[in-house]
């Protein structure tokens, strides 16, 4: 048994991270305590969405639909992160060929596997339900035996989810593996999903109201479709002994059977997928010769569609981008109101004619918050050396991450732009300068960040999570591509107010554009290359 416990153990120091903001320097204390305060933060969060949902469910005596809610929510969080995490902490793990070298039995190893898996998702079920469990408790009166449900209920609830995301992973792995783009289904459901907390929290008000006057039949729904969350909330609403037992008994029952089932296919998976991808790797080698130029671009490009996370992290505004242009062109007046629920009162008649200049501003912000290079550099990590080694000049190699990301930004704005040239008026100056703006703007955007990356660069980060959202070059790129959109809308602003034409704003937009490009890339060259010869792994 102590064996056991300490391969666990071991298992469980990588890949367990729910938040990593550290680095080999800081200390124990810091290595622990910022993530603590990381999830403290966002469970204060959670608490306040809870909290607003109670009000109008306390009005029809109905607060514990709140828990309803939650559950399912944390079940969905469990389900899209475990089908992710699968790959990782039970299909085709780094240590597969040191764990099952060890004096130790398959069915050992696969329940460590099994057990780590489902201590991540139960970290991440805490973190979503006991705000929720908190809230209740303040704003009801509960006796003991909530508590002992509710408890029991952090341990029991993530069992289905992680039923369902080990058969989905499974299922992935087996057939994904002799595919190149098999990130894609992950791509999209995150996508969707950010798409749709933005869209709920624009909404939250109306959503509110609409959940208080159909609260029992939200309740009902989900209940019934969810069977954990039904047994749950009658536990919560009527507790019984026996009923107790019976949700307890159930899911474990259904975990230990997904533990025999999984144990009879288990290393045929991941034996497949191992095969798969070596005989993958050893066909596609192929000898090919291109410039260094372009070599060194298809490089960049292949390592951003590559990475989920880099990809989303970078293409979300671009997203978002496309859903704002499509959403004005299709209603105008409710997408106004969207924006008007956010504090922004806009008259229809002066966006209208004051579109370009509207259209400019959108493309900078666009632009400005696309960083893709404020990560590259970093991304190279520890072949950084070999890249240095390579025999080109360091100006090919950042212009090469440099082109890459314009090359990604550009087509997917200047199809925004097409769409808004047919809907609205645009005279033939005005397009040309809104095209030019679609090509500088984003150049300006990736000098910026990788000027940012090479002056803080993160190379001894341990995944690509870490470099595209705790690094300090992406912090930093956030704060300046935030700061300078603000102080251009804010000029937008000020210039319409003073009666200057949008034509005159997006002409002026676009000079500023220039200039800010022409200075960046003289810094580039004299800084810049110093900057890059300077990093050393």
């Amino acid at each position: 048994m102590s064996k056991f416990f300490s391969l666990l153990k071991a298992s469980m120091s990588e890949g367990m991270n729910v938040f990593r903001v550290y680095g080999k320097k800081q200390s124990k204390l810091v290595r622990i305590s910022l993530p603590i305060v990381l999830a403290i933060i966002i469970m204060v969060s959670v608490a306040g969405y809870a909290d607003m949902m109670m009000e109008p469910l306390a009005e029809v005596g109905m607060e514990f639909v709140v828990l309803t809610l939650y559950i399912i929510m944390a079940a969905l969080f469990i389900l899209v992160e475990g089908i992710y995490k699968a790959s990782g902490l039970l299909f085709n793990c780094r240590d597969d060929d040191l764990m099952l070298s060890l004096p130790v039995k398959k069915s050992t190893v696969l329940t460590i596997r099994v057990l780590k898996f489902y201590l991540f998702e139960v970290m991440i079920n805490a973190i979503v339900f006991i705000p929720a469990m908190v809230v209740y408790a303040m704003r009801v009166g509960v006796g003991p035996s909530f508590y002992l449900v509710s408890l029991t209920a952090l341990l029991i609830l993530p069992i289905l989810p992680i039923v369902i995301a080990s058969l989905v992973g499974g299922i992935i792995a087996f057939s994904s593996a002799q595919f190149k783009h098999k990130n894609i289904a992950q791509i999209i459901l995150t996508t969707l999903l950010l798409l749709v907390l933005l869209f709920v929290s624009i909404n939250i008000k109306d959503i509110l109201q609409t959940l208080a006057q159909n609260a029992k039949s939200v309740n009902e729904i989900i209940t019934k479709l969810y069977y954990p969350a039904g047994q749950y909330i009658h536990l919560v609403l009527d507790f019984k002994f026996v009923d107790y037992l019976i949700f307890i008994l159930t899911n474990v029952g259904l975990f230990t059977l997904m533990l025999l089932t999984l144990g009879s296919v288990y290393y045929k998976i991941n034996s497949r997928v191992k095969i798969v991808k070596t005989d993958t790797a050893l066909r596609s080698y192929t000898l090919k010769y291109n410039r260094p130029l372009m070599a060194l671009f298809k490089k960049e490009i292949g390592r951003f569609v590559s990475s989920p996370v880099f990809l989303i992290n970078a293409g979300f505004g671009l997203v978002l981008y496309v859903v704002v242009v499509i959403l004005v062109c299709v209603n105008m007046d409710g997408t106004l109101d969207m924006f008007s629920k956010m504090g922004a009162e806009i008259p229809v008649e002066a966006i209208i004619n004051y579109m370009p200049a509207c259209l400019f501003g959108l493309i900078f912000f666009t632009s400005m918050m696309t960083s893709i290079t404020s990560s590259m550099i970093s991304l190279e990590g520890k072949s950084f050396n070999i890249l240095k080694s390579l025999p080109t000049n360091p100006v090919t190699i950042i212009m090469a991450k440099v082109l890459a990301a314009v090359a990604v930004m550009i087509p997917i704005l200047l199809v925004g732009d097409i769409v808004m040239f047919v809907r609205f008026d645009f005279d033939i100056w005005q397009i040309l300068m809104i095209v030019c703006s679609s090509i500088i703007m984003p150049l300006v955007s990736e000098v910026v960040g990788i000027v940012i990356n090479l002056k803080y660069p993160k190379m001894n980060a341990q995944d690509d999570t870490e470099v595209v959202k705790q690094s300090m070059s992406s912090m930093v790129a956030v704060f300046v591509g935030f700061g300078s959109s603000i102080m251009m809308i804010y000029i937008i602003y000020n210039t319409f107010n003073n009666g200057l034409s949008a034509s005159g704003t997006v002409g002026a937009g676009l000079l500023f554009g220039v200039a800010a490009l022409v200075l960046l890339l003289i810094y580039l060259w004299r800084r810049g290359i110093k900057d890059f010869n300077s990093i050393n792994v």
